[in-house]
């Protein structure tokens, strides 16, 4: 797939800052191109490690909801804690439940399931919760625009308590909950408005723990060793931004679940063969711990992975941890199964021409609707929904590309929609109609519609790809490759540096991985004649007709250099991220 190429071109004091830092003049620009102009921002960026989340009682309600969770447990009233099915949702319940329980609260949680309730909170777990003879709710991760649900809360003697991190409602209306703490809110001075879930759950117990957990023996300190690699994990798996204060959440949240202590986390890293690492990376988080989470949410049920986080018995635990995994891998089989159908499809003579793709694959989980679409837009780099047959008609989920506002889009199609919602990047609908036969029809509209009405030139179906800067391999040192691993965290909001080199002269290469599945390969960069070592992951038989049709032995790539170690041995190597 042909992709637009981008040098940031930010400008910056680079010999100020390299001077004044102690850094290279590359590291640098490198700040500079993430946003980071100042000393303080700089400061900030480069120790984030050491900074402090902002204090908690700025967040608006937030004081207001510790001071009647601590009314409520002093009285003895039964509190719920109501989460989502997601790590976010799974995190953030963890974190209130099992802190407030060890505050010696009457405490319980549930977490909808998501093909039969759907997302958050609704009119029949509030109806349960009045008949379970709770008097308090406090929702997690979702609320904000749970207007219809919360008033029937009220309505029937509830108190609600709303902690969440989506995006405030466009009529600025929120529910009538006792207090909702979210600092998204126009009116909330928490200066970093970009937690996720568990990061507003975890600032609230923090300042729960500051002002009443003296009598318990919960300190700051302890909420930390205890919380912090949760609130990380769900950071990085709520695909946040790693600026600001996530950027410190993740940092030291990465250490801390390195050193857990939880037995349920400490058995997904057993399982996961990850105990024995140097260290848990953001990947690591992303790809292999979060998705054994999500997967009981998908497929059976988000309690699973609580259970897990609460267990306290080590083999339990690890059989616990077994099963989310062999629920992960049943996951991507099913994946795997739906995706080989929605490329047949999507390749298929009848949607080649299609610019946005509207695709229904029958047998497909509706669970996992929305990762299949995520698939179907990266290898076609269209706007891509995916419908299923659900249990309750034809349902799906969508995925976008940058210049295409899938929410305003499918807005504009309200009329064959039951219900839908998202936002720019991904969205998720259900279809009208009585029959098969009558979604089928509103299907066939929905495509015909966004596609006649779509702007998208061939141009913006072309991925855009940016680079820090153009650098010859030969400045690349194992200090600069140091000095660049210091600004990790990498991921959304905070890319890893990449540089570009044109004409490199292909040595040799070769396929390997067991699924073929990466390229190795020696390249010289037309200058000096060294002779360097690069990587390349993806579609090896896609590299290796690409290359061998060019006529020449030459490539342009975007790059991201490390360090490769192999039996003590180690020597630089250049990632490949783009070629042509």
């Amino acid at each position: 797939m042909v992709s637009r190429w981008y040098m940031r071109t930010f400008r910056g004091d680079f010999n100020g800052i390299s001077e004044r830092f102690g850094i290279s003049k590359i590291a640098a620009r490198v700040l500079v191109n993430r946003g980071r102009n100042t000393d303080r921002e700089i400061e900030e960026y480069i120790r984030a490690e050491e900074a402090k989340l902002s204090d908690p009682s700025l967040m608006r309600d937030l004081v207001r909801a510790c001071e009647i969770l601590n009314e409520k447990i002093s009285t003895g009233k039964k509190i719920r804690v109501i989460g989502d099915y997601d790590v976010d949702g799974v995190c953030s319940t963890f974190i209130l439940y099992d802190f407030f329980r060890s505050m010696g609260a009457d405490i319980s949680y549930v977490i909808p399931n998501r093909v039969q309730d759907g997302y958050g909170i609704n009119i029949d777990i509030v109806d349960k919760a009045k008949s379970d003879g709770i008097d308090t709710i406090i929702t997690c991760d979702n609320g904000i625009a749970a207007f219809t649900q919360v008033s029937h809360a009220k309505d029937i003697g509830l108190t609600v308590l709303i902690t969440d991190h989506h995006d405030i409602p466009l009529n600025n209306e929120l529910p009538p909950a006792d207090t909702v703490t979210n600092p998204k809110r126009e009116d909330c001075y928490y200066p970093f408005k970009g937690l996720c879930g568990a990061g507003v759950a975890y600032q609230l117990i923090n300042y729960y723990a500051d002002r009443y957990g003296e009598t318990f023996n919960q300190s700051k300190k302890v909420v930390e060793s205890k919380y912090l690699a949760f609130a990380a994990l769900a950071t990085v798996c709520d695909v946040m931004e790693l600026i600001g204060e996530n950027r410190t959440i993740v940092k030291k949240g990465l250490k801390a679940i390195y050193n857990t202590e939880n037995i349920g986390l400490r058995a997904l890293l057993e399982v996961s063969e990850l105990v024995n690492k140097e260290s848990i990376t953001v990947y690591h988080c992303g790809f292999i711990l979060g998705p054994m989470i999500n997967a009981s949410g998908r497929l059976e049920s988000a309690v699973k992975a609580i259970k897990l986080f609460l267990e306290s018995d080590r083999d339990r635990a690890v059989a616990a941890a077994k099963e989310l995994q062999q629920l992960n891998n049943e996951r991507k089989e099913i994946t795997e199964e739906a995706l080989l159908r929605a490329v047949e499809i999507a390749e298929s003579p009848e949607y080649l021409k299609d610019k946005v793709l509207v695709i229904l694959v029958p047998d497909c989980h509706e669970s996992i609707a929305g990762i299949v679409a995520g698939r179907i837009k990266e290898k076609f780099y269209k706007p891509t929904l995916i419908f299923t047959y659900a249990e309750r008609g034809i349902k799906g989920s969508g995925r976008s590309i940058e210049d295409y506002n899938m929410f305003e889009e499918i807005s504009k199609c309200s009329d064959y929609f039951v219900k839908f919602g998202g936002h720019p990047m991904a969205a998720g609908f259900s279809l009208k109609g009585e029959s098969n036969e009558e979604q089928m029809e509103y299907l066939f509209k929905l495509r015909k519609q966004l596609n006649e009405n779509t702007s998208l030139t061939e141009e913006e179906l072309k991925p855009k790809v940016f680079f820090d800067m153009e650098l010859p391999p030969y400045y690349v040192s194992e200090k600069l490759i140091e000095e660049l691993s210091s600004f990790e965290p990498f991921g959304t909001g905070n890319r890893p540096p990449t540089f570009a080199k044109r004409d490199i002269l292909v040595q040799s290469f070769s396929i390997i991985g067991k699924n073929e599945n990466a390229v190795r390969l020696e390249f010289t960069d037309g200058t000096d004649g060294r002779v360097y070592k690069g990587i390349w992951f993806g579609d090896a038989k896609g590299f290796e007709s690409y290359f061998l049709s060019k006529g020449d032995r030459k490539l342009d790539i975007i790059y991201y250099p490390q360090i490769n170690e192999y039996k003590g041995f180690r020597n630089i190597q250049f990632k490949i991220e783009e070629y042509r």
